[in-house]
């Protein structure tokens, strides 16, 4: 998680840093923390919060799949995917013990990707 965050905070920085407005701050003489925290992180923060709402979707899935696997939490716990993989097996008798708990986990995927969209365009300082 760490390392994939600082590549990217990193070459979004980087690419900040070389826009004129950075440059200008420079030329005008202002402090370094100045030039981070008025120039550079209202651009930088857009891209970061984003990829942000990505991972959390992607560990939803992820955390969803291992307890379906078997691999996550043991059965008293509430788990989606413990739910569907504990439903599999009286899907003749009721199919809503088995697709609720599938579209909840969809819900939640898509719903932090459409924060993470919707978050991007509300912060882009570039629209």
């Amino acid at each position: 998680f760490a390392p994939g965050m600082a590549r990217i905070t990193r070459s979004v920085a980087l690419s900040v840093r070389k826009q004129d407005y950075v440059n200008a701050a420079v030329a005008r003489g202002e402090s370094a923390g100045y030039i981070i925290r008025r120039e550079m992180l209202p651009n930088v923060i857009a891209p970061i919060i984003v990829e942000m709402t990505i991972r959390v979707s992607f560990a939803v899935m992820l955390f969803a799949t291992l307890s379906f696997l078997g691999l996550g939490a043991q059965p008293p716990a509430a788990e989606w995917g413990l739910m569907v993989s504990e439903a599999r097996r009286y899907m003749h008798l009721s199919a809503g013990i088995l697709i609720w708990p599938s579209v909840a986990i969809a819900i939640v995927a898509v719903g932090f990707n459409l924060l993470g969209d919707g978050l991007r365009d509300a912060l882009n300082p570039r629209a």
